[in-house]
């Protein structure tokens, strides 16, 4: 009786690392994004702590500088995106199941929020007032 060998195909290993999804990749870019994006704002403000020297090699000269904060600013952005969207991804099926209100129930809704914002506004400001008086009271 001869045993059947299983011939498997060989995975090239470029795309075995490219398609594995290491545990702290996402946030160790959006770490790096929010910095490089930090970074690229202050150069394109003009802030004063951050500036390219127009003595430093083919950033300093001419408007290279400002090109490449916004390049860099470009590509943060990409990889905020990147990072942010697998969170969203699961709650856009989730979004299609929701019944949205009626114009009148949303209107109705939205004035007793405003109604409720205001009376409580009210009572903190109620509060505030008999606290002030009572700490002056002391005070004085």
């Amino acid at each position: 009786m001869a045993i059947k060998q299983k011939t498997t195909e060989q995975k090239s290993k470029l795309i075995e690392v490219l398609t594995t999804e290491y545990k702290w990749e996402n946030l160790l870019l959006g770490i790096l994004a929010t910095l490089s994006g930090a970074l690229a704002l202050m150069i394109i403000s003009g802030n004063s702590l951050l500036q390219i020297n127009a003595d430093f090699p083919i950033l300093g000269q001419g408007n290279n500088g400002i090109i490449f904060a916004w390049v860099l600013f470009a590509i943060s952005l990409f990889g905020l995106i990147l990072v942010i969207y697998p969170f969203f991804l699961p709650a856009l099926p989730e979004l299609k199941k929701i019944t949205w209100p009626t114009l009148p129930k949303f209107i109705d809704h939205g004035v007793r929020v405003i109604i409720f914002l205001i009376i409580l506004t009210g009572i903190i400001l109620i509060y505030n007032i008999l606290i002030a008086r009572l700490l002056i009271g002391w005070i004085l």
